[in-house]
């Protein structure tokens, strides 16, 4: 009996030892980390489907390299825009019709079917609640003397019956019709959409609605090419001012107020008009060409503190720079260097520091479509080679090791990669 007593109180000596040591560990060591989700790319490649040529789309694990096609027999076209929650895409069909796909390949939609269009182009942005988008399209007129158009269309994708015309704009032509003389430009939340029209900029709501002049007097908005390019947080808009190429980059406010010059350099000549917003909506990242370069071989990237209106060159090596990039954490900057097929890929911290050359054992050639995965991590690339006349997809990591072709010898050209929202 005695045994039995001082065994029982030895178990449960035991097992209070065993719970204490449990609940010190417990407090004490890290917690378990998830796994870590996959990063994914959805991109278009052309493939050979029986004598015909044909645009698929692709999502693409930039880890594992393991593949899912999501639209069987359907031409796919940009753009290619991923809702916000990462669980569809939207993209363009033939030139003519929009669909959307779930990341998984289901529920293949079409959401908009258009006409035949010349030189057709579309604008798609989702908005925040990633149950809807609004989509512009412009085409040119087939001939000199009839016009074009600008429309722009929602869809709450449910389908074909979703989807509204907002507005449908004509274009020039002989007489001209109307005096909006841009694309229909798309403020990144679906929001809002500014052009110009009677040589001001304007901006309204997604709807239609609140149509609103913001600058005060008639100029040159969108010369030579250039757009104008809603700030991430979509409370500014930025763009090039003046007679090309003699431009200044000029900021206002969405709501119309504010508006500055921020460069006020009339020695100023772009070749390249293309801004580029920090994520943060502090800095415009642009290229600067040197006085009476015309063919954009001197040229440096500047950046631009927009509150301090102080432009910084970054590369200080003037040559042909493309591709302006920011990570999405805004502390990198990636771009090309080089003249075509003859090109290398870099980045450069925002402060200027730390020039990197990245990819270096892929000899130099045509690099495009830069691409950061939504952690700043990864860069993904279009890669063009000289011999072959084909075009791969590439992911590389922002510190420059694992370089990884994510695309395989059907793929006969590659294009338009984007990064699932993670």
């Amino acid at each position: 009996m005695l045994l039995h007593k001082v065994l029982r109180l030895s178990s449960i000596a035991l097992i209070s030892l065993t719970l204490s040591i449990t609940l010190f560990f417990s407090l004490h060591s890290p917690p378990p980390t998830a796994a870590q989700k996959p990063r994914i790319l959805a991109f278009t490649a052309l493939q050979m489907r029986g004598s015909e040529t044909i645009s698929n789309l692709f999502a693409v694990n930039a880890t594992s390299s393991a593949r899912r096609e999501l639209t069987p027999n359907i031409d796919v076209s940009p753009p290619l825009v991923w809702s916000p929650n990462g669980q569809r895409l939207a993209f363009v069909s033939g030139y003519t019709d929009i669909y959307t796909v779930n990341a998984d390949g289901s529920q293949l939609t079409k959401q908009f079917a258009g006409d035949a269009c010349k030189a057709a182009n579309f604008a798609i942005a989702w908005f925040s609640n990633s149950q809807k988008f609004i989509f512009a399209r412009s085409c040119d007129g087939f001939t000199s003397d009839t016009p074009g158009s600008q429309s722009l269309y929602t869809s709450n994708t449910s389908g074909i019956k979703g989807t509204k015309l907002v507005r449908n704009l004509e274009v020039g032509g002989y007489p001209p019709k109307t005096e909006i003389s841009s694309e229909f430009y798309l403020s990144p939340d679906g929001q809002q959409v500014a052009f110009v029209k009677d040589k001001n900029i304007y901006k309204m709501n997604a709807d239609g609605s609140g149509m609103t002049k913001l600058t005060k007097s008639p100029g040159e908005y969108v010369s030579g090419g250039s757009e104008l390019v809603w700030s991430p947080d979509r409370t500014k808009i930025a763009f090039l001012f003046g007679a090309y190429p003699k431009q200044q980059i000029y900021t206002i406010n969405a709501d119309g107020t504010h508006l500055k010059n921020l460069t006020n350099n009339p020695q100023n000549q772009v070749y390249n008009v293309k801004l580029f917003w920090s994520p943060d909506s502090s800095h415009i990242a642009y290229y600067y060409n040197k006085p009476g370069d015309s063919s954009g071989e001197q040229q440096d990237i500047y950046l631009l503190d927009i509150n301090r209106g102080t432009p910084k060159n970054l590369t200080q090596k003037p040559r042909n720079y493309d591709e302006i990039s920011w990570s999405p954490d805004g502390k990198v900057i990636a771009f090309v260097a080089g003249e075509f097929n003859n090109q290398k890929l870099y980045t450069i911290n925002a402060d200027g520091n730390q020039l990197n050359q990245l990819a270096t054992r892929l000899k130099p050639s045509g690099i495009s479509e830069l691409a950061w995965s939504t952690d700043s991590k990864q860069i993904a690339f279009i890669f063009n080679e000289i011999q072959g006349d084909k075009s791969k997809l590439y992911v590389i990591n922002r510190d420059s090791s694992a370089l990884t072709k994510l695309t395989n010898d059907q793929d006969l050209n590659v294009s338009n990669p984007v990064w699932q929202p993670q």
